[in-house]
């Protein structure tokens, strides 16, 4: 088992779980959380919580995937009230008169900028999207799963996009096709007149995003190049061991 690290509470209630409840149902491992959350936590976030019990004021809205191996607070070390969170199956954004309707994304998309004026909007893709593998295999891998059918619809111009650009030697198909998939969310959005409005005038900027879940890297697109980079490091990677 990898060392126990002093900034990853969960880790250590991993190992305490399976010593201590090693025939507990999935149920009893939530509310156990629940419970060390009441014991070690919540006195803790309580103060921040009454500030922003009446009012939240986030500056970024967040549209990643429901894959529980991305967990955006991680990812941009925030907290509480930093990010208006969107989560769906492969970070997708329906476009503006899309034949398969679909509101709940653009709901969030509307509130976070009309009503919290969130100045930022990133749509964060990460490696090993099942979403996207199963676009890739041309929907086989999901065919009997009939709502997901219909949701990766909206991966449709993704697809088309990955097919006509050029392939990478140094990078997996299902790789460079999660990451084309960022590009067009980002590109999908624009095609709401309202929203592509603030872009061009500065108030809001998009903002795309990989999480590499293998070397758990985050990297930003470079909108120019339509590639990918890890942002630099200002501390030596081992200072916090």
């Amino acid at each position: 088992m990898p060392s126990i690290r002093w900034w990853a509470p969960w880790s250590v209630r991993r190992r305490q779980q399976s010593a201590e409840l090693e025939d507990a149902s999935p149920r009893d491992l939530l509310l156990a959380g629940v419970q060390e959350y009441h014991d070690r936590t919540a006195r803790l976030v309580r103060p921040i919580m009454a500030e922003l019990a009446f009012k939240q004021t986030p500056q970024h809205l967040f549209i990643t995937c429901v894959d529980s191996r991305v967990v955006p607070n991680i990812i941009t070390a925030s907290g509480p009230g930093d990010l208006f969170i969107v989560r769906n199956v492969a970070n997708l954004v329906p476009r503006s008169g899309t034949h398969t309707p679909d509101d709940s994304v653009m709901a969030a998309v509307e509130y976070a900028t009309n009503v919290l004026d969130v100045r930022t909007i990133t749509v964060c893709g990460h490696s090993h999207c099942g979403g996207m593998a199963g676009l890739l295999a041309g929907g086989i891998e999901v065919e009997h799963l009939s709502a997901m059918s219909r949701w990766l619809k909206h991966a449709n111009h993704s697809l088309a996009r990955f097919l006509s650009s050029a392939p990478s030697p140094d990078m997996s198909p299902l790789s460079r096709l999660c990451q084309v998939n960022v590009a067009q969310q980002l590109d999908n959005l624009l095609t709401y007149p309202w929203l592509r409005k603030r872009v061009e005038e500065g108030t809001l900027e998009l903002v795309g995003m990989y999480y590499e879940l293998e070397s758990a890297t985050v990297q930003i697109l470079d909108p120019g190049s339509e590639s990918f980079a890890v942002l630099p490091r200002t501390v030596p990677e081992d200072t916090f061991t």
